[in-house]
């Protein structure tokens, strides 16, 4: 929760340095750690991911090549 009120503090300080109200920039403040957060797990599940197939190919031998 405060991480959202900071973000929205920040983006709206940041918006009003361009001469706008800053309303857009507190909209964008208090999401942006979701979207931080969201895009983190996506890519630690992709570098799992990888690597489970990665392995399966290597125990598999020559004949799992994916190209």
């Amino acid at each position: 929760m405060i991480t959202e009120i900071i973000g929205a503090l920040v983006g709206s300080k940041l918006d009003q340095q361009d001469g706008d109200s800053g309303a857009k920039g507190a909209v964008i403040g208090y999401f942006m750690p979701r979207i931080v957060g969201t895009v983190v797990k996506v890519g630690l599940l992709a570098a799992v991911g990888y690597g489970v197939v990665k392995a399966v190919q290597g125990v598999a031998g020559n004949g799992a090549k994916y190209r």
